[in-house]
């Protein structure tokens, strides 16, 4: 209930809403069904509060303490019982207490107005010829990120039904254990950096932070990686440390969640690192892979490309800055360059938003199509014996 389905829509009109009292202030509804009805007021107050009222108000308190549990009781239901614009329901599950630990349902505070209302049971009573009011069109856009949907519906759209769509959950999750311990670890340091604590950036304390990390995703994911794939992942992150920092007074912002309001969908996007100085900013997005060959893997490097060209969108368009260059950083390279660079081509970006929405509109519309299965994605799938027995070549 602390947690919005959509923050950008939280109680979206004509969907059925469960919120507190607290979270419906200001919001109306047609139809508003309360529970709580056992309900009584608690006292909200303690000794200190007594104290700072009689030592340090300088004026009458504005109502007697020891009846704010009961008028904060009716304020609250009052909240409650106000969202209604046409119909309020109050409903529970009415009890007579009659032994210990048990207790009346509705209260003694709430049976009166519990008890005024019509019975649901009532043959008076018609909720049909109560008018509510009209709902307003519904318009819920949907998110999409970059790497988790375009991608992996450019990927295969199969895989993409099955594990955004169905929900099914992918079966080789060490290679992604992996990076994300790296990924993680690294953020503990640029948080760190952030808070202006570079000094706290030692060996020692990036050992602490890592075998943390791991200690947490493998409680949450029940995956493992052996000790040597730790000490590799943990050198990862041990020569990024060294190899940057002297660029800690660079850093301006690390893991920048980012969205934008397309007119059929939210574009969103998590940013690595954003560093910068003399008025523009750079994007740094992470790798714990091989460094790929410039030639010869030159279609996973356009992917990656088109994934930065997002990021500098977002971050033009939402923050108002200018982004000059955008990096990708290979955590796994030891005595070469780890970064590739790409220069903020803005032609180059319109392109692949046009991209993006032309994914976006063949996803919203449930067009999982394929003229042939993709040769590099098969041999590994999980889905490969379903597509096997199930695969149809369409037109797309």
């Amino acid at each position: 209930m602390e947690e919005y389905e959509d923050e950008t829509a939280y109680a979206p009109s004509g969907c059925v809403s469960f919120m507190t009292i607290h979270q419906s202030k200001g919001l109306e509804f047609p139809l508003v069904l309360v529970g709580s009805m056992g309900a009584v007021p608690r006292k909200q107050y303690d000794d200190l509060d007594v104290l700072l009222q009689e030592r340090f108000y300088h004026r009458p308190p504005f109502e007697p303490m020891e009846r704010t549990k009961t008028v904060d009781f009716w304020r609250l239901f009052y909240t409650a019982f106000s969202r209604a614009q046409n119909m309020l329901v109050l409903t529970c599950q009415e009890n007579v207490a009659n032994g210990r630990g048990q207790k009346n349902v509705p209260s003694c505070y709430l049976s009166t107005t519990y008890g005024r209302l019509a019975d649901w049971r009532s043959l008076d009573f018609n909720p049909a010829e109560i008018e509510l009011a009209s709902i307003k069109p519904v318009n819920l856009k949907n998110e999409y990120s970059f790497t988790s949907h375009v991608l992996v519906y450019e990927g295969c759209p199969q895989q993409y039904r099955f594990f955004k769509e169905l929900e099914f959950a992918p079966v080789r999750k060490n290679a992604i254990l992996f990076g994300t311990l790296v990924h993680q670890t690294i953020e503990d340091v640029h948080k760190t950096v952030l808070r202006g604590e570079e000094g706290r950036v030692t060996d020692e304390q990036v050992q602490v932070w890592f075998r943390t990390n791991y200690h947490h995703l493998t409680k949450r994911e029940r995956v493992y990686l052996t000790p040597v794939a730790q000490e590799i992942a943990l050198a990862h992150v041990r020569r990024y440390v060294q190899r940057e920092r002297h660029n800690w007074n660079r850093l301006q912002d690390a893991e920048v969640e980012i969205s934008l309001l397309k007119d059929a969908y939210i574009l969103k996007g998590q940013i690595d690192l954003v560093r910068g100085e003399n008025g523009s900013v750079e994007i740094i997005d992470f790798k714990s892979e091989r460094k790929p060959d410039l030639v010869g893997d030159r279609e996973k490097l356009d992917r990656y490309r088109r994934q930065l060209q997002i990021y500098a969108h977002l971050v033009e368009e939402q923050l108002g800055q200018t982004v000059s260059r955008m990096h990708l950083y290979y955590t796994s390279e030891e005595a070469g360059n780890p970064y590739v660079s790409f220069p903020n081509n803005k032609h180059a970006v319109n392109d692949t938003i046009a991209a993006v929405d032309a994914v976006v509109k063949r996803i919203e519309g449930k067009d999982f199509s394929m003229a042939a299965r993709p040769a590099k994605a098969c041999p590994e799938c999980d889905l490969r014996s379903y597509c096997d027995m199930n695969f149809v070549a369409r037109k797309c």
